[in-house]
């Protein structure tokens, strides 16, 4: 890959890539879920493309597209979206052709001949921005202030699907916590049963429960979040 001009790298990049990484979805296969995300955005909007894209160190990868097949990842130098990331705002060129922002895109001065983009970070809810969700057309075209909220809203869908499924893998680390905790402390308390040491047994059982309980109020705790569909944490 190519190296990454330095205007193109946020302040934050280090802990930018530490929660990307969180979510364990770089390189993960196609998924339901973002595809209806990227249908509605490119239907809604009315494009041809939409992407779902996360910045990694030298790349973006596409977790989703529609109406770009075939491609799966790009340079991160000089990708739109790695720029859209900087923007606190959705990052929108109009005419790509007469907009210097987008010149030295390869999709630009290409054969693929974007001229159109819009993007939104996916901001995660401690402040990261890990990617886009962008719409892209082969034409000029404008948005109305209602289609970049509309955006931004499906932009924020993206998000709480990677918020709701790192939730869910926590939630199944605690329950496996939970059995390996229970599994020992029987085993622990059997073997000094069967020596005789039936205090000592009885305080391991203790131990066992006040370890269960604990955890059984976090995934307690949780259960009603993720039943909401919100992120947990």
């Amino acid at each position: 890959m190519a190296a990454v001009a330095e205007q193109l790298i946020p302040p934050d990049e280090e802990s930018r890539l530490t929660a990307l990484r969180r979510y364990d979805v770089l390189d993960t296969p196609p998924d339901g879920a973002f595809d209806r995300i990227t249908r509605l955005a490119s239907l809604i909007l009315e494009t041809p493309i939409a992407i779902v894209s996360l910045v990694d160190h030298d790349r973006i990868w596409f977790k989703s597209t529609q109406g770009l097949d075939g491609l799966e990842q790009i340079d991160r130098d000089p990708g739109l979206c790695a720029s859209a990331i900087l923007a606190d705002e959705a990052w929108v060129i109009e005419d790509a052709k007469s907009d210097p922002r987008a010149l030295a895109n390869p999709l630009v001065a290409g054969e693929f001949g974007l001229r159109f983009y819009a993007g939104t970070a996916l901001r995660t809810h401690d402040g990261y921005n890990l990617g886009t969700l962008c719409v892209i057309d082969k034409k000029p075209r404008q948005l109305t202030e209602q289609q970049i909220h509309l955006l931004e809203d499906l932009a924020a869908l993206v998000v709480d699907e990677l918020e709701l499924r790192l939730a869910a893998r926590q939630q199944a680390r605690q329950a496996t916590e939970l059995n390996d905790d229970v599994v020992q402390a029987l085993t622990i308390a059997k073997m000094r049963f069967q020596l005789g040491d039936s205090a000592a047994a009885l305080d391991s059982l203790d131990q066992a429960l006040a370890s269960s309980k604990r955890i059984l109020a976090e995934l307690v705790e949780d259960a009603p979040t993720l039943r909401r569909g919100d992120p947990a944490g």
